[in-house]
């Protein structure tokens, strides 16, 4: 017995260090797997991929205020958010006359990194209240030099901008502003939603192939593409030629928030969460 007594101390003596050794490396293991297997926000796992969904409670690293007209606030608050706590709130824009040029405009702008390239992949989660303006309302937009130009100025920059007009949601691609036009407009058929939140996501095609100007910009609304049953040139004084939409060489700024070109009567909000652009379609991803 005191053989047998002594052999499972001993055995005991060596499985309580390789024991503890075994709970020590498990402790670190799931801490480890922990931290990897904390999915990432929705579509950053996408390479050269930039997102901000705005949980510093405060304006992201680079973005810096932009337009500021008429009333309202634009300011990252706890009001509402898709995912979180905080999300990008243009809160109360009113101001101006409707069918008139002027409006409220709160935006930011974030300066994208060097050699960006010539084709944006975007997305972000917007929600409307409580009407849908029937002004021309901007949401985002991406600007590029023209061609034989590597920078400049943001008035001397082509733009792609995603936006609403009419009660339904429309794409534009922009010459300098100003005056930002003759531009090729885009309007569907989709009214913009209310009350909820919707996934957002944009392609600008600055490079295009083979073929010799800019691609039209194109939506999609909760993963289904927009069509463009209203296609059209606008510009002061109307013209129906349309302008020439050069091809992009990388785009270099980008600018983000709520800009209406004519009057906003009735006193309005949105929200703009999970922002994200990219080099590939980023996507909508689950609830």
């Amino acid at each position: 017995m005191s053989g047998r007594l002594s052999l499972e101390v001993t055995e005991l003596r060596i499985r309580i260090p390789v024991l503890s050794s075994m709970l020590v490396l498990a402790f670190v293991a799931a801490c480890t797997d922990s931290d990897e297997d904390t999915p990432p926000p929705t579509g950053c796992a996408v390479p050269e991929t930039l997102c901000w969904d705005f949980e510093e409670g405060t304006l992201p690293t680079g973005w810096t205020a932009y337009r500021d007209e008429f009333s309202g606030q634009l300011l990252v608050d706890d009001s509402r958010a898709h995912k979180g706590k905080y999300a990008l709130h243009a809160k109360g824009l009113v101001g101006g006359k409707e069918g008139s040029q002027g409006g409220p405009k709160k935006t930011i702008r974030f300066d994208l990194p060097s050699g960006f390239g010539p084709v944006m992949w975007g997305r972000a989660y917007v929600y409307t209240t409580p009407a849908r303006p029937v002004s021309h309302a901007g949401l985002f937009n991406a600007r590029y030099p023209r061609p034989g130009k590597t920078g400049g100025a943001i008035d001397t920059l082509d733009w792609y901008e995603v936006a609403t007009y009419q009660q339904k949601y429309m794409s534009i691609w922009h010459p300098p502003e100003p005056p930002g036009f003759p531009e090729w407009v885009q309007v569907s058929d989709t009214p913009l939603v209310l009350d909820e939140w919707t996934c957002l996501e944009w392609l600008f095609d600055g490079d295009n192939g083979t073929h010799p100007e800019a691609a039209d910009p194109r939506v999609w609304l909760n993963g289904v593409e927009l069509a463009w049953p209203e296609q059209f040139v606008f510009s002061d004084p109307p013209t129906t030629v349309p302008p020439v939409k050069e091809k992009v060489s990388h785009f270099t700024v980008m600018e983000a928030g709520v800009f209406l070109y004519q009057g906003l009567s009735v006193p309005t909000d949105w929200w703009i969460d999970e922002l994200a652009v990219g080099k590939q379609r980023i996507g909508c991803g689950p609830d």
